[in-house]
């Protein structure tokens, strides 16, 4: 691995916001042997665009290149004009598909699993979070999950990009403080991965990590 973390630790600065949690996505994987397959929505749209888009299809292509042989990366953009960007930066390790990802989940998941093959991580980042009004989002994400989750197993990571930790606030003096009396809410993960959590929570699925983006693990395999 030391051809990938040369070239991670030469961009990792440039990834701003994401630096932290992709640098433990790359430790995660780290302890997993075998193969390593990583599923993606939403691809990289915008060469050299780190600090904006993180341009993970791009360090999962370079992680995947470094492990074993049979490592891969799928991924989906239902823009066109992403798909074909992404497709001229990464190697011919990365399966770029243009459509719906919910769709396209269902069928690579019965391709997969036709193929045995297991996901170490699913990066869910298909749609573009409105910070304002963030349900949409977050149900599409929700909707990933379940087409997802029958192939999910105890090592799998999951996770979702703008997704951070939020916590109710107030201005006093001027200054911005945290509201801990009740009855305001505790923190919460928001964003595109609010609901995905509310699920987590009722699985067993715990935080991996969460910053920008939240990781989970253990949710159960329903089959």
């Amino acid at each position: 691995m030391n051809n990938f973390y040369k070239f991670f630790d030469s961009v990792k600065d440039k990834l701003g916001i994401r630096k932290t949690s992709f640098t433990m996505i790359f430790q995660y994987l780290d302890k997993l042997k075998g193969p390593i397959n990583i599923v993606e929505t939403g691809c990289l749209r915008i060469k050299d665009n780190f600090n904006g888009d993180g341009q993970s299809t791009l360090l999962f292509d370079k992680y995947t290149m470094n492990r074993d042989s049979e490592s891969k990366v799928y991924t989906v953009d239902i823009n066109p004009n992403a798909t074909k960007v992404c497709k001229s930066v990464v190697s011919e390790n990365v399966e770029v598909n243009t459509g719906d990802s919910v769709k396209y989940l269902v069928e690579l998941m019965k391709r997969l699993k036709k193929e045995n093959k297991k996901v170490s991580l699913f990066y869910l980042d298909s749609f573009d979070v409105d910070w304002q009004s963030s349900d949409r989002s977050a149900a599409h994400h929700l909707k990933e999950l379940t087409a997802i989750i029958n192939h999910i197993s105890e090592d799998t990571l999951v996770v979702i990009d703008d997704a951070p930790v939020f916590v109710p606030m107030k201005i006093e003096n001027n200054k911005y403080q945290i509201i801990s009396e009740r009855p305001a809410p505790g923190p919460f993960i928001g964003g595109k991965g609010y609901l995905v959590n509310e699920f987590a929570n009722t699985c067993g699925a715990t935080v991996y990590f969460s910053n920008y983006q939240t990781a989970w693990t253990g949710f159960k395999k329903n089959t």
